[in-house]
C-alpha cells in the first residue's frame, strides 16, 4: 500500500492500492486553458476526510470569482498570492504563509507578476477540488494586467501591487491570511479561521495551529532529528514535507520523505518522523472530528 506521494510523479495514477485516490497532473478546472476557469495545474490526493493538491499557477494568472462548499487553506511553497475574499480586495499571502477561504466564499486567486507560483492547496470533502466561476463562464483563467488576455496593458511588479495597495494586508475587517511567526499577535480584526499559537508536540517540533470549520492546519518547523513517535489517533491526516526531509513511519513501513512529498494517514493508522540532518518544515492537515492530534 503506498502512503508516501511524490507530486513529481504523479503524471499517471499508481497501478498499484493507494491509500487516496489519485488525479494525475493536469489543469484542474477544464481540458484547455481556453475552456477553464483558472490556470491552475497539480494532481489531487482524495481521502476520506480531507482532499489535498500541490499546484502551480503561471506569474500573472489564476482562478477567476468563483465559490465551493468546501472550506480551503493554501499553504504558499513559492511566489505570491494576490486574493480577493468576499469583500477583502487583494489580500497578498507570500511564501511561508496560508491563505484560508470560508466555505461558499465568493473568491479569487493569482500568482502575482514576479514569478510562477506553486502551493499546498488543502480541502475538505464536501465537494471536489474546484468550484463553479460566479459567471457561470468557463471562458479562461483570470489575468493580471500585462498577462494573458490582457498582455496590452501595462505590467506592474509584485512591489508596485502592494506599494499601490498601500499595504500588504491579511484582510483589513477579516483576517484570511496567516503568517506563522506571528500567529503570537492578537489581531484586531476578525478572523476566518482560530488560532493556537506556541504549539509544541515534542521536543524540537514547534509551530502554530488554525482550526476551522472542517479542517484544521498546523504548520511546523521539526529541529534536525527530532521526533515525533510512532502514534495513532482518530483523525485523517495529510502531511507535506514543505522544507527539508523527514524519515517517515506509516503502518509499519518506513521511507524517506524529501520535499514537496505528501505522507497520508488514513484513521488509526500508526505513524511517526525524525527529521533529517537539515530539520524539516512541515505542512499538516486533519479533519476536525477529533481534536487535533499531532
Amino acid at each position: 500500500m503506498q502512503y508516501i506521494y511524490g507530486y513529481n510523479e504523479l503524471d499517471t495514477a499508481p497501478d498499484h492500492p493507494t491509500s487516496a485516490r489519485v488525479q494525475p497532473r493536469r489543469i484542474l478546472s477544464g481540458d484547455t486553458f481556453e475552456t477553464a476557469k483558472s490556470s491552475t495545474i497539480g494532481a489531487v490526493l482524495f481521502g476520506e476526510h480531507v482532499a489535498v493538491a500541490l499546484v502551480m499557477q503561471a506569474a500573472g494568472s489564476g482562478a477567476k470569482a468563483h465559490t465551493h462548499p468546501n472550506e480551503q487553506f493554501n499553504y504558499i511553497l513559492q511566489g505570491v498570492m494576490v486574493s480577493d475574499i468576499d469583500d477583502e480586495k487583494q489580500t497578498f499571502g507570500r511564501k511561508g504563509m496560508i491563505v484560508h477561504t470560508p466555505s461558499m466564499s465568493v473568491h479569487t486567486g493569482q500568482a502575482c507578476p514576479d514569478e510562477d507560483m506553486y502551493f499546498f492547496a488543502m480541502k475538505d470533502t464536501r465537494h471536489g477540488i474546484t468550484g463553479p466561476p460566479v459567471d457561470g463562464k468557463h471562458d479562461g483563467p483570470l489575468y493580471l494586467p500585462g498577462f494573458g488576455k490582457r498582455a496590452g496593458e501595462a505590467r506592474k511588479t509584485t512591489a508596485q501591487m502592494m506599494t499601490d495597495k498601500g499595504a500588504d494586508p491579511a484582510g483589513v475587517k477579516t483576517r484570511y491570511v496567516y503568517d506563522f511567526k506571528r500567529l503570537f499577535k492578537t489581531p484586531a480584526q476578525a478572523t476566518s479561521a482560530r488560532m493556537q499559537p506556541d504549539l509544541q508536540l515534542a521536543s524540537g517540533v514547534n509551530g502554530g495551529l488554525l482550526i476551522s470549520e472542517k479542517l484544521q492546519v498546523a504548520v511546523l518547523d521539526v529541529a534536525p532529528g527530532a521526533t515525533l513517535p510512532t502514534h495513532e489517533h482518530d483523525n485523517e491526516q495529510f502531511t507535506l514535507v514543505a522544507e527539508g526531509d523527514v524519515h517517515a513511519y506509516v503502518a509499519g513501513n518506513s521511507q524517506r520523505v524529501k520535499e514537496r512529498f505528501v505522507i497520508h494517514v488514513p484513521p488509526r493508522t500508526s505513524h511517526g518522523i525524525i527529521a533529517g540532518s537539515q530539520g524539516a518544515r512541515i505542512v499538516t492537515v486533519q479533519d476536525t472530528r477529533f481534536p487535533f492530534a499531532g
